[in-house]
């Protein structure tokens, strides 16, 4: 799943209406299909449109990448507690409206599952609205010693970002990812997460632990033309 997972909203990721985001990312990872982009982006919305005008009100988010080799793909976003999945809203219906809206505009990349870390974040959902979001994909070899490092990270940027948001996959690609959202309303304010894979590495050599063996870094910006969000 190329490394999507990157980092977590998703990440994505992360919302419950207008408190705390919900417990459950489901992302799924979209590729436009070559001169297809319009088409899709369209029947992305109408799709959307379907849920909403029948009744569903889902917590439906759409980003689109602004940098690394994923420039230009869509990480749509949903967001749930557990006992959601334990029911479809009419499946059929759904389907046929996916398929017809959808489906021949874009290819699938990968689908996954985070679990988002309240304990480790901070922010409420009005974060997921920022302008853009620094997606960080931290691969590490030690859960609990991550934990010590991103809780320092959490108090260095809370007067940085608007949100700052950690996700831990738990489906769907490598479980020894952890994700970082961080929300910005412009890149005045982004460029002060410059230097953060310094500021990990001075916490790494503070607490004398090296849990983390890779950072990815990727950049999203909110697409609210596609879905109708709640405020």
């Amino acid at each position: 799943m190329q490394k999507i997972i990157l980092a977590i909203f998703f990440i994505c990721f992360l919302q419950h209406s207008v408190a705390q985001p919900n417990k459950i990312a489901k992302c799924w990872l979209w590729k436009a299909k070559e001169g297809a982009q319009q088409k899709f982006e369209l029947g992305y919305h109408k799709h959307f449109m379907w849920h909403y005008q029948n009744g569903d009100k889902p917590v439906w988010f759409c980003w689109q990448f602004q940098s690394g080799p994923r420039y230009g793909q869509y990480l749509d976003v949903s967001f749930n507690n557990w006992k959601d999945f334990d029911k479809s809203f009419k499946p059929d219906e759904d389907d046929a409206d996916f398929k017809l809206n959808v489906e021949p505009y874009a290819d699938l990349q990968t689908a996954f599952k985070l679990s988002y870390q309240e304990n480790l974040s901070f922010g409420d959902s009005a974060g997921l609205y920022s302008k853009y979001i620094r997606l960080l994909t931290l691969s590490v070899n030690d859960f609990s010693a991550t934990r010590e490092i991103i809780e320092k990270l959490k108090h260095a940027y809370f007067s940085t970002c608007k949100a700052f948001f950690v996700y831990k996959m738990i489906d769907g690609g490598n479980l020894n990812q952890i994700f970082l959202m961080l929300g910005f309303d412009s890149y005045s304010d982004y460029g002060k997460s410059e230097n953060f894979q310094e500021e990990i590495a001075a916490i790494e050599d503070s607490l004398k632990i090296k849990p983390i063996t890779a950072i990815t870094s990727e950049t999203l910006s909110l697409r609210t033309d596609l879905v109708t969000l709640p405020k």
